[in-house]
């Protein structure tokens, strides 16, 4: 494990500092042991403004913490949870339909002619209850009615059926907003640990360039060094400070994305809880590939795809089978019917009950050809599958193979490190020895600063890719 801490460049400071550049001239330094880095700014929010409603949170985060932070309140992913819920009601609602349904009517006819009231359902094939009206008459009836499908030939079974697969298809599009936004929480988090670790170092920098500029300071003017080596740490000095005011803009742009992501008051005082660190994976391909089968939510969409194309291939199928439900009516009917053969009826309840079937004989070729388009819809649907299948294990290889050479590239950082830091300490040993020339001790200083800053943006390439991959094989 490599850990990234700035630890070379405190261990250069220290020799550098302990030292004196002339073992005479004292400087005031702030004690490594101690944090030299702090974030100046402070962003206050009222409560009446825009998100001075969201909650305020005043502590270090866990990566992981912060991830299920935002799997909880972050509000786009809870807008995709409501398209799941409802797409959940749609399939019980699909279901209700292979149940009875009654319903209730209050009918109310002037005639003068002989005329039959039809009530309507959903059935495209079986025959209506009828209620009669009385010609030549008033009529009010109050009228209940009743039915249970019996067979549809598939209908209704596969009307559920392709609405479960739907459900199926939107949890796995908020299954895949879930991965993504654990993606972007972890950029973020890593985008915010870099732009501190960053910081750090140029806030022991600037310390750094403090001291130098006090010893270079001295040596001008006991005439040991020209005044252009003062003028040089001079600018020197002033271009880490520059540096560590960037490094300050880019940290709390950094936690300002995190803090939205997790729907958090941008008042928040939060700050990351872990280090750059270099972890190397230990897992091959073949685990991140067999996890991607398992919990990629592209691939379960694609396979809900085609069961819902198979379940419309079953409804397709269920007009060439006949339909037949089960009746039941009954009514009260009021009126003055004085021309109708039962005028006695007035005020009474009848009812019926019974079985009605019937089977569509010919539609020019409706129906078949409505079947063929559902078997091309499945063939559709399976061959998408295997492309989103390829598509996926494309994308976890190439992750793969870029975590790996981003490890490499982290350690290759690291040693540099080493080297630039041991440099440095030879180089100020051999200027203290008068066979270095200031420049040369300048230079191998700024050298060791820049090693470790490419040392640190190497293990966040190397976090950013462990992100992607994790992301590829559908892990939270």
């Amino acid at each position: 494990m490599i850990r990234s801490s700035s630890l070379g460049l405190s261990l250069l400071v220290a020799i550098v500092l302990l030292s004196g550049m002339d073992g005479s001239v004292a400087i005031a330094q702030t004690p490594l042991s101690e944090p030299i880095f702090s974030n100046p700014v402070k962003i206050i929010i009222s409560k009446d403004v825009l998100t001075g409603d969201l909650p305020v949170l005043n502590r270090s985060l866990k990566l992981d913490e912060a991830i299920q932070i935002a799997l909880k309140d972050n509000p786009t992913l809870l807008e995709t949870e409501r398209t799941w819920t409802i797409s959940k009601y749609l399939s019980r609602s699909a279901l209700a339909k292979l149940g009875p349904s009654a319903s209730a009517n209050l009918f109310y006819a002037k005639t003068n002619l002989n005329q039959t009231l039809f009530f309507m359902n959903d059935s495209p094939v079986a025959s209506w209850p009828m209620q009669n009206t009385a010609p030549r008459g008033s009529l009010l009836s109050v009228v209940f009615a009743a039915r249970q499908p019996l067979f549809t030939g598939g209908r209704l079974v596969g009307g559920y059926r392709a609405a479960r697969a739907q459900e199926k298809q939107s949890l796995a599009s908020f299954n895949a907003d879930r991965v993504k936004l654990a993606q972007q929480v972890r950029q973020a988090y890593w985008e915010s640990a870099l732009q501190e670790a960053r910081a750090k170092l140029k806030s022991q920098y600037v310390v750094y360039r403090q001291s130098t500029v006090g010893n270079t300071q001295a040596k001008v003017e006991s005439g040991k060094l020209p005044r252009a080596d003062l003028l040089r740490e001079g600018a020197e000095l002033a271009n880490a400070q520059t540096q560590l005011n960037d490094a300050y803009s880019d940290l709390n742009k950094a936690l300002l994305n995190l803090k939205a992501l997790l729907a958090i008051n941008f008042s928040s005082n939060v700050d990351v809880g872990e280090g750059l660190e270099l972890v190397p994976q230990t897992k091959d391909l073949n685990y991140y590939l067999g996890a991607a089968a398992a919990s990629r939510p592209e691939i379960a969409r694609a396979r809900s795809a085609i069961e819902e194309m198979k379940a419309r291939q079953m409804v397709a199928r269920s007009k060439y089978s006949p339909q037949v439900d089960l009746y039941g009516l009954t009514s009260n009917q009021t009126g003055r019917t004085p021309e109708s053969p039962d005028s006695v009826a007035n005020g009474k309840w009848g009812g019926m009950i019974g079985i009605i079937g019937g089977v569509t004989l010919f539609d020019s070729g409706s129906r078949f050809n409505e079947l063929r388009a559902a078997n091309e819809a499945v063939r559709r649907a399976q061959a998408a599958a295997r492309e989103t299948e390829i598509a996926v294990g494309k994308e976890v290889a190439a992750a793969w193979i870029a975590l790996d050479l981003s490890e490499k590239n982290a350690k290759l950082a690291h040693s540099r490190v080493l080297s630039a830091v041991e440099d440095s300490r030879l180089m100020h040993a051999r200027f203290e020895a008068g066979k270095a020339i200031a420049l040369e001790d300048f230079q191998s200083s700024v050298r060791a600063f820049d090693a470790q800053q490419q040392e640190l943006e190497a293990i966040y390439k190397y976090k950013l890719t462990e992100a992607d991959l994790l992301a590829a094989s559908g892990s939270i």
